[in-house]
């Protein structure tokens, strides 16, 4: 078995509050909550298949339309700010370094890939006016 390191991150007060509610709501630590939400976004891939760029003009409209309305998740968002709040405060390690890089990666890949869709849909003759206005 691994042995287990300790990263010690300052949150903000915000990120820190939802941490405790998060750790409430499933009768844990703080600690553990928080290792568990970064072993998460750590591990997890992105929510959209790894090649749905590749084919997303082959995809019909409602395919296109959900993703057109995809959202990076909640636990990349929380680890994300917490480690920008890091950086801010003390720097980062390579390894801190590393996760923030890859979690922007993964945002901005949700948000392009969101992008091309409204784009494949609006040529398809689609009306994306609403969808433009929530983005």
């Amino acid at each position: 078995m691994m042995s287990r390191s300790t990263v010690t991150v300052d949150l903000s007060p915000d990120v820190y509050i939802e941490l405790l509610e998060r750790a409430r709501q499933h009768q844990r630590q703080v600690e553990e909550e928080a290792s568990l939400a970064l072993a998460v976004a750590v591990r997890t891939s992105s929510v959209l298949p790894e090649d749905l760029e590749a084919t997303l003009d082959t995809v019909d409209d409602d395919t296109l339309t959900r993703v057109s309305y995809s959202q990076p998740s909640v636990d990349d968002g929380i680890l994300f700010a917490a480690l920008m709040e890091k950086r801010r405060r003390d720097g980062l390690n390579p390894l801190e370094d590393r996760w923030l890089t890859e979690l922007g990666e993964r945002h901005d890949r949700v948000m392009v890939l969101r992008a091309k869709a409204v784009a494949l849909l609006h040529e398809r003759g689609v009306d994306v006016a609403e969808r433009v206005a929530r983005a």
